[in-house]
């Protein structure tokens, strides 16, 4: 045989070179080697193979027993050093374990927050393949979405397109009242639904069979809730409930209570054939009204676009030719944050909270990483012993990661500890339903080792890795210094501490401006001391109720209209005298009578109001010689292009039918909607009848004795039905919620991280005091004042802040430039750079004060027992 070198098989050999200690796998591999080529040369290449592979098995229990064996004693050991680290040092590792447990509190709240956010909806099993269609507008301002749809569209989608395997129409009435026997309540939670809405979403019953409840005419389904409401203890299947005291409705069924993170949660389900006995033959095959919202179920994998052009198709068949309305597809699952239709969650909400969570940790992580490199000189002895008794770098670095994994396990079960008691007021902020058992899931448990790992590591990395590259022999010598590399990162730390810190209180002052801003900017109209009153039957005579109302010396005005002036949102396509071509635009409009615009204060720039002496103000305006009278606002005037308002046409476009209105006033703008939104034009015109709300303006005095007269004179009108009213200020007090919510969670989190900077800033302080304790005492003696000393100790941190307020200024410049652009009335940012200079003055007098204590400690010592110090 060749003499040459035989290698041994690739697999066992590969075993080796990995079981085998680091320090003996050369001359050990070495050895196998050799043997194995003599074996080889002797027995034969099976032998050989054969014999390599009994030696691994062989070896393999015991170097491993071995390895866990010694791995669990350093595992032992560098726990005990830790824990003694722990006991010797409890003022550093108290500021350490504080500073990683209330980041970690905060960043397992974001989480639980973000969690829930995404939850939404996960209970329906259908979720990702159900679809709701929505229309959109393309204007020469833009593109208007439009989330309802027209009345027989999704009916008529399901008939002709296969893809289409169910649907469901939904469709609210206002507040109808609902009757059984003597009980009757208002419910905003009624809805006329079609069958296909049962088997689409996950609703469980409890009683009625699921497949028929909705099958007939007249028929209902109640949640739980309802049952109880209406039914107490008594089986509610049969029994039959009264709409608005005209319509019996039967109840065929009972679901279980919705779940919190849910945007559809009907409490009473009506059959959509049942609406045709309300609004008539013709609101079901109106194809030119969008009014209901409209959902289908798909199956899995369609193709969108592809489904959307088919849809697009179907319904071009049923309009007319110059119809310019593009149906579109916004997914069921995603729409709670992504969908731009509805009033829910935002996505850039969880991200703004993500980056939050992600600073706040951060920040914990550098007071760790701060203390222990600061610290550093006091286990360089340690570190110098270690390695000349064999240990090398990765073993260091793995103690030290392990000593900052302690610490971040023991602050986990702190963090647990604050999230128990902190979680009812996140709740409370951000109207959520997270329980503390939500922690048990597994994803949640996961997250919670990952954050352990993430922290240990990011708070353990950069000391780990500065203390093991300490030299042995310049430790021994005593001549190691704590460098100018080491105290150059922890001033960055500090500097990137505080810009955290700053950019979130400059971030919490300026929501709480635009805050202000929008609920006290003048609306156009008096909303203050406006009691409404919901009308369910719009056929009733509502002009006794005002005569009555006006008799009471404390009412001063009263007025009728469908909507009121916050939320008006009803809208049609007009033309107008003077328009070029066939142009149109979309107007809002609402019905009002005779006294809206002075009860509400509204000011007429032109022309006149509506007035009983104008017969033409009622008229019906079916052709050009019989018009009706309309008000418009300054906006629509500018669209219209006109300078004399007063006067002039404008043509309602109806499919092929024309409406048309001649304009007798103009009003001054005001906002009807959010501040989010720019106002709109619009248009009022007279209704005497089929009127929504009774808008009652009281006098400050005695209110209570006010509302007892409203009741009472509703009570004449109406004794078959309970009265239900509200102050109108407070729909404002729930438009700008989710700003409030936010401003609020930004001044806590801000307040955290001011909170977690100062405690790594004391630690700072107070080592620094420590390291300089000779000093001190000699220029004390020396004649140096208390003073003096005090801003010797300071200036270095205070320089700090000052360059962290120079870097967090331009990052919280464009976050709230951002933010702002979302609303089309704001403060302008560039007359408000005050704010940031106050954000900096706090976060430097907050830190001033933080080092200032150590400063006046220090500087109070006796210098005697300062030269003693060692």
């Amino acid at each position: 045989m060749s003499d040459s070198f035989h290698r041994p098989p690739k697999i066992p050999r590969w075993i080796v070179q990995r079981i085998l200690p680091r320090t003996e796998r050369m001359f050990l591999s070495g050895d196998f080697d050799e043997i194995y080529n003599s074996i080889y040369r002797e027995k034969g290449r099976m032998k050989a193979d054969i014999w390599y592979w009994l030696q691994v098995v062989q070896s393999l229990p015991k170097v491993l027993f071995n390895s866990f064996y010694w791995s669990f004693v350093m595992l032992k050991n560098y726990l005990k050093i830790t824990l003694r680290h722990l006991q010797r040092q409890k003022g550093y590792s108290l500021i350490n374990i504080a500073g990683l447990s209330v980041g970690m509190a905060c960043f397992i709240l974001i989480i639980l927050f973000i969690k829930y956010e995404f939850s939404y909806e996960e209970h329906h099993a259908n979720a990702d393949r159900i679809y709701k269609i929505y229309v959109e507008h393309h204007l020469p301002t833009g593109v208007n979405k439009i989330r309802s749809s027209p009345v027989p569209l999704v009916e008529t989608l399901h008939n002709e397109i296969p893809e289409i395997q169910d649907f469901t129409r939904m469709q609210t009435i206002g507040n109808p009242l609902v009757r059984y026997d003597d009980r009757g309540f208002y419910e905003d939670g009624l809805v006329f639904v079609d069958p296909g809405i049962l088997t689409m979403f996950s609703f469980h019953f409890v009683a009625g069979d699921k497949e028929q409840a909705l099958k007939d005419k007249n028929s209902a389904v109640l949640t739980e809730d309802m049952a109880v409401k209406y039914f107490g203890r008594e089986n509610p299947i049969g029994k039959s409930l009264v709409l608005n005291n005209r319509l019996s409705i039967l109840v065929n069924g009972v679901m279980r209570n919705h779940p919190e993170n849910s945007n559809i949660q009907p409490d009473i389900l009506i059959s959509f054939s049942t609406i045709e006995d309300i609004a008539g033959q013709e609101y079901m095959t109106n194809w030119l009204t969008q009014i209901v919202q409209s959902y289908i179920l798909v199956p899995e994998h369609t193709s969108v676009p592809h489904l959307e052009e088919k849809i697009q198709a179907a319904f071009k068949k049923h309009v007319r030719e110059n119809d310019d309305r593009i149906l579109k597809l916004d997914k069921f699952s995603r729409m709670h944050l992504y969908s731009e239709l509805e009033d829910t969650g935002d996505i850039k909400t969880i991200y703004i909270f993500m980056a939050i969570g992600f600073l706040i940790i951060l920040t914990a992580c550098i007071n760790f990483m701060n203390l222990a490199t600061a610290r550093s000189v006091k286990r360089a002895k340690e570190v110098g012993l270690r390695k000349v008794v064999g240990a090398v770098r990765g073993q260091l670095i793995k103690q030290f990661i392990g000593e900052s994994a302690v610490f971040s396990a023991l602050s986990l079960f702190l963090a647990l500890i604050l999230v128990f008691l902190f979680l009812p007021t996140l709740n409370n902020l951000t109207g959520q339903f997270v329980r503390f058992e939500d922690l048990g899931r597994a994803e949640i448990i996961l997250s919670l080792f990952g954050i352990v790992f993430l922290v240990g590591f990011l708070s353990g990395s950069y000391p780990a890795l500065f203390l093991s590259a300490f030299q042995p022999a310049n430790v021994l010598k005593g001549t190691l210094k704590s460098g100018t590399k080491g105290g150059l990162f922890r001033k960055i730390l500090v500097v990137a501490q505080f810009s955290i810190s700053i950019i979130l209180i400059v971030c919490t002052i300026i929501l709480s401006k635009q805050l202000h801003y929008i609920q006290n900017r003048p609306l156009g109209f008096k909303k203050d001391q406006i009691v409404v009153i919901r009308n369910s039957d719009r056929r009733r005579n509502l002009a006794p109720l005002k005569e009555e109302l006006l008799r009471n010396p404390k009412i001063s005005g009263v007025t009728c209209s469908l909507q009121l002036p916050s939320s008006i949102g009803m809208y049609n396509n007009v033309t107008w005298e003077g328009a070029v071509g066939d142009k149109q635009i979309e107007i809002i409009h609402n019905r009002v009578d005779y006294d809206f615009l002075d009860t509400y204060e509204i000011e007429l720039l032109a022309g006149r109001n509506f007035s009983k002496e104008y017969p033409s103000d009622t008229q019906r305006g079916i052709d050009q010689n019989s018009t009706r009278s309309i008000i418009i606002n300054e906006e629509a005037v500018r669209r219209f292009g006109w300078k004399e308002p007063v006067g002039k046409r404008v043509i309602q476009v109806y499919g092929e039918r024309r409406i048309y209105f001649t304009v007798i006033g103009v009003i001054k703008d005001f906002h009807f909607s959010s501040l989010r939104n720019p106002i709109k034009p619009m248009n009022f015109f007279l209704s005497l009848d089929s009127n929504r709300y009774i808008s009652v303006k009281v006098l400050s005095q005695d209110i209570s004795g006010t509302l007892k007269f409203i009741e009472e004179s509703w009570k004449k009108l109406a004794p078959e039905s309970p009265i239900e009213y509200f102050f109108l200020d407070t729909v404002f007090g729930r438009r700008y919620r989710s700003e409030e919510r936010l401003q609020r969670l930004f001044g806590y989190f801000s307040g955290l991280a001011i909170f977690i900077a100062c405690l790594g800033l004391f630690g700072l302080a107070s080592f620094a005091a420590e390291q300089r304790t000779k000093e001190i005492g000699i220029r004390k003696v020396l004649g140096a004042s208390e003073t003096s000393l005090i801003i010797l100790l300071s200036k270095e941190f205070t320089l700090l802040v000052l360059i962290a307020n120079l870097a967090a200024w331009p990052l919280a410049y464009l976050a709230m430039r951002n933010w702002l652009e979302g609303f089309a009335y704001r403060i302008q940012l560039n007359n408000h750079l005050g704010f940031f200079l106050l954000a900096s003055a706090v976060a430097l007098v907050i830190a001033w004060l933080t080092v200032s204590f150590q400063a006046i400690k220090a500087s109070l010592v006796n210098p005697i027992d300062s030269l003693r110090y060692e």
